[in-house]
Parts: C-alpha cells; structure tokens; sequence
C-alpha cells in the first residue's frame, strides 16, 4: 500500500513517515508534496492508496481539481487541519475522509486513523497487476462495469472524416486548450473525450466549445470532424451506455455529412424499407441506360436519395438498396459486354466498395451518377460495333413491352436492327426462342396479379398482354400446371 503526505512543513510529513514505520503500519513507500500543484502531479502518477492532506493548503480555486483526482487516483483520505473549525469540517466531508485529525497530533487517534485506512485496500492485486486509468476506462467502455471513482463528466466522441487522420485528431485534443479538464482515450477510428466543466458551465457550455472546435481543426486540417455529444452528465457506471449512443449518433453523417454536432437525446429511430427494386423500377434502370437518359438517372437518385426525411431509413438497408440499382447497371454491362472492358470493371467494383463503405449518402450517389455516364458512354461505343449481347437485349426488349398484345419477333428485330430469321435462329440457337420467352414472361406477371390483385382473371390476362383469355389460360396451365384460378386459390 502506498501513501501520499501533503503539508506545508517538512517536519510535520517527515514526522508522519517515521511515526508509521515505527509502527510497523502496512505501507510500503511514502510519498511527499509541499503544494497542492505537486500533490495533483503525485496523485495522477503515482496513484497512491492513501492520501493525508493539510486542509489549509485547499483554497475554494484549488478543491475542485483535487478533489476530482482524489476521487480518480486515490480510495482513501484523512484530512488534517490545525483550525478545528465549521469550515473544515465541511472540507473533509466534500473529500469523504475517513478521519479528521486536528494538530497537533493525538498519536494514539493518529495511530487508530491509519490503522484503520490501511484496512481499506481497494486494490489488494500486486503492482503488476493493477488496472490503470487507461485500461479501466477502455474496459468500461465496451463492457458494461462500473469504474471505482465516481466519476460525473460529460461525454463527447470525435470522428474524423478520414480514418488516417485519427492519431493527429488524438494528439491534437491532448494539445488544444480548453476551459475545462479534459480526459482523452483514442479508438481505431474515434476519439473520446471526458469533460470535466466547472460546476456553473453546463451542457450548453460544452456545446458551445463544441462548435468551435468544429471550426479549429477545419482550419488546422482542411478536414472535417463529426462530434457526438451525450446531452447529460454520465455516472461511473454508464460509460458502456454512452459511448452506445454516442456511436448511434454518429451514424446521423450518412445523411447530414461531416462537420456536424450531434446529440444523443435527438438521436432517431431508424425505420425499416423494403431495399429491393420493384419490377418497374428494375424496367426503369434498363431503359434508362439503354436509352442513356442521364437526366432521369439524376432525377430518380435525387428524389429517392437526396432529400428531407422525416423518418430515416436504416443506412444498412439503404446501401442495400443501392447495391439492388448496382445490380441492375451490371446487368446492363453484361448486356454490352462491358465486362471485357478494364475500365469499367474496376470501377465497377470501386462503386460495390463506395456503396458498402462510404460514409456519406450524398458522395454515394454522386459516384453513382458518374459511374452510370461512364457506363452509358461505353455502350455507345459497343452499339456503333454492334458487339452486345442479342440475347440479353432481347430480354431487355420483351420485358419492357410483353404487355403489348401485339408485340411480335418483326419489333425486336427492328430494334435491334437485324432481320427477323436471323434473329429468330440467335435466340433458338441459345434455346430461348421468342415466343418461350414473352409467354414465359406473360405467365409471369399474370401470377403476380393473381396474387397481389383482386382483378378478375379476363382482366389480369388482357394487361399480362394476351388477346384470348382462353389461349391465356390454357398456357398458364401448361406452365403453372393448374388453371388461373385454381392457382390463385391455391395461394
């Protein structure tokens, strides 16, 4: 057990430390310190067990400070005093002594104090063993236990906008001065920082130098930061917790960006969508690329992307949306055979990583409009080399006009601009013979209308794109294997 002697006069600690070892107390190394400055420094590095401290020497400037590292990096206090006053006694109960000693000293009650606060050994593991600050806090934050000081600041995590910057975001929140006391522990990717503001200065007050700092580090980087800030003092035994939200608040920068502060008591619920394209919408994409009309690219990103939400959608299930609008561009690439093409495939792949990983929604989309002009661009030059894939541009062709009840192997072939029985030996070449294809299609979204619809079946097989509604029946039984309306019972 290790002790830490604060007097003004060296005879009165020198006195102290001869009267435990002639005593034979349980300490193992006695420490000294003449001002409460030197005291501050001895507590935070040596840490030691028990602290007997001169209360003369705490003006009402100096108590806040100590009495915050006594509570940080010492269990136990005795408080003495040669002025056995009110004012004292006060004192001693803010820094929770365990005894109040008056000069000059009674031995025998010198003698039951630190006998009895020796018995108080809050940290009985070897030297070797024992938890520091840094690992306490750090285990605190990712498991839910309580730390041994208690502790009441406010919490404040920083992200930068660039993970390489933060080792300098660490050593920069060490540096920068602020009007309160500060705690810093570095993350792979975050910063946190205890604020320890003085009793007037509240929330508002840390919000306030929030902003600014917001601003300092722009102007010292020609970066961004993000900062969370948990809108209340936290308790010795919720760290876990707010470091939780504080996180969650961040994830608010997919959609308002970087140099944002946010705050946990504003934080949202995210709400759940359906990720996955519609038919028409994956109708849409291909069109759209086909016909390469950027401009209704742009429209259908901004409306569906870059808008006011009121209620958020989870940012995982919006990337997952995003990989659905990728899904149907590769398609399209594959149509062109764009595949072959280096520079489209590697950028291909850098948007699959922007859209998993990028932070900002607005970047992602940004990207995607680039990428789908540079897709488009390319498949021009394909089509002026007539190198695609009949195949899939026949595909592409009937399931955007199956509907058509008069759609026939002459319209694809003027679309794709080669004669009729040319076509028609290509696709049953590849064992995908025109009219396979548009029933199969047909079929396809007459079951979707069974289903979903309460349309009558005469109806369902006149927008599927069929004339007869008995020819409409007797193919749904040859692929369905039951007539329209026993599979809609059925189902």
């Amino acid at each position: 057990m290790d002790m830490l002697i604060i007097d003004r006069d060296s005879t009165e600690r020198l006195g102290i430390e001869w009267f435990i070892k002639s005593n034979q107390l349980p300490i193992k190394q006695v420490y000294h310190a003449e001002t409460i400055q030197q005291a501050n420094v001895m507590l935070t590095k040596k840490q030691p067990d028990l602290v007997v401290i001169e209360l003369e020497m705490l003006s009402r400037d100096k108590m806040k400070a100590f009495t915050r590292n006594i509570f940080r990096f010492s269990k136990t206090i005795i408080s003495v005093t040669a002025e056995p006053l009110f004012e004292r006694a006060l004192q001693s109960i803010e820094l929770q002594s365990s005894s109040l000693l008056v000069k000059p000293f009674n031995l025998n009650l010198l003698k039951k104090a630190l006998i009895e606060a020796t018995k108080i050994d809050h940290r009985q593991l070897p030297d070797s063993m024992r938890i520091s600050r840094n690992q306490e806090i750090y285990h605190s934050l990712f498991i839910k236990t309580a730390l041994i000081d208690p502790i009441k600041p406010f919490f404040l995590l920083f992200q930068p906008e660039v993970n390489e910057l933060n080792n300098n975001l660490h050593q920069w929140l060490l540096e920068i001065k602020l009007p309160f006391e500060k705690e810093i522990y570095p993350l792979s990717s975050m910063v946190v920082c205890l604020a320890y503001p003085h009793e007037t200065d509240g929330l508002e007050f840390i919000k306030l130098e929030a902003y600014k700092m917001l601003d300092w580090w722009e102007e010292s980087f020609h970066s961004n930061i993000n900062i969370a800030i948990h809108d209340s003092h936290i308790n010795n035994d919720n760290l876990q917790q707010a470091y939780i939200t504080a996180k969650n608040a961040l994830n608010m920068k997919f959609y308002k960006g970087f140099k944002q502060l946010f705050h946990t008591s504003d934080l949202p619920v995210f709400q759940s969508i359906d990720p996955f394209l519609t038919t028409s919408e994956q109708r849409f994409w291909m069109e759209s690329l086909e016909k390469g009309d950027i401009e209704k690219i742009k429209e259908y990103l901004y409306q569906s992307f870059n808008k006011s939400y009121e209620n958020y959608p989870d940012p995982k299930l919006v990337r997952i949306q995003l990989t659905s609008i990728l899904a149907q561009i590769r398609r399209f690439i594959k149509n062109y055979k764009l595949t072959k093409t280096v520079e489209i495939e590697t950028e291909y792949h850098r948007m699959f990583d922007i859209i998993l990983n990028s932070p900002i929604l607005y970047s992602i989309v940004q990207e995607l409009i680039l990428f789908c002009i540079k897709v488009i661009n390319n498949s021009r030059i394909q089509k002026e080399k007539r190198d695609f894939s009949y195949l899939e541009r026949s595909l592409f062709y009937i399931e955007n006009n199956f509907s058509d009840p008069d759609l026939c192997l002459e319209d694809l072939a003027d679309y794709l601009e080669i004669s009729p029985n040319y076509l028609s030996y290509l696709l049953s070449s590849a064992r995908h013979p025109f009219k396979k294809m548009v029933n199969e299609m047909r079929v396809n979204e007459a079951t979707r209308l069974l289903i979903e619809t309460d349309e009558p079946i005469q109806r369902i097989s006149s927008i599927a794109g069929f004339k007869d509604p008995n020819y409409f029946s007797r193919i749904f039984k040859k692929y369905m294997n039951s007539t329209p309306n026993e599979y809609r019972k059925q189902k």
